[in-house]
């Protein structure tokens, strides 16, 4: 959805190998998810909502970072900003407690430290030299390191489906990676 978010908004075309690279990535998704086989559902309508809403937020990250710069700064912004907005929303819907935080507390670390603060805010800083578009494909191989991380850490195994849907993921971030004209990645703005 990247690619079309930067279009119609903004006006960024896709480049050929671009547009092609994020179709590829599609395809291996759907499949690393089981295909179209399985029955569509509420979850499977608001997992298609979140996408269009991260597709846009990749799409201005990417404007923001290139015009601004200060990626850690960015970063820390993103991150209060959905303190903020969500921590209410905790209290008042989950079962928010200080012992429930407290026995949680080592799972929230390595959550907040490396699966978020960490990998965001190394996209943040990676968005400086590169489209959003690029970005959403080689952000796509967070699907395949979360089956991989299921199948070691929780048993879970995957199908010959999904095998094939991490494959053509990793094809595709391989192509635009191997492809990409130097020329198309923007210099970085001003450092932090």
């Amino acid at each position: 959805m990247t690619p079309l978010a930067a279009w119609f908004p903004v006006g960024e075309r896709p480049t050929a190998i671009g547009g092609l690279a994020a179709a590829i990535t599609l395809a291996g998704v759907l499949l690393l998810s089981g295909g179209l086989t399985a029955s569509f559902s509420q979850g499977d309508l608001a997992a298609i909502l979140s996408a269009a809403c991260y597709a846009l937020w990749m799409v201005e990250l990417g404007r923001h970072m290139q015009t601004h710069g200060a990626p850690v700064a960015t970063a820390a912004a993103q991150f209060l900003g959905a303190a903020v907005i969500t921590l209410p929303l905790g209290v008042l819907q989950g079962n928010l407690s200080l012992a429930a935080i407290s026995d949680a507390g080592p799972e929230l670390a390595v959550l907040g430290i490396f699966s978020t603060g960490a990998a965001f805010g190394i996209q943040t800083i990676a968005q400086r030299f590169t489209s959003a578009s690029h970005a959403a494909v080689i952000v796509s191989a967070e699907s395949v390191f979360g089956a991989v991380g299921a199948a070691i850490f929780l048993g879970e195994r995957l199908s010959s489906t999904g095998a094939v849907g991490a494959a053509v993921v990793f094809g595709s971030i391989t192509l635009l990676s191997l492809t990409t004209d130097k020329s198309e990645i923007s210099k970085p703005a001003a450092a932090d």
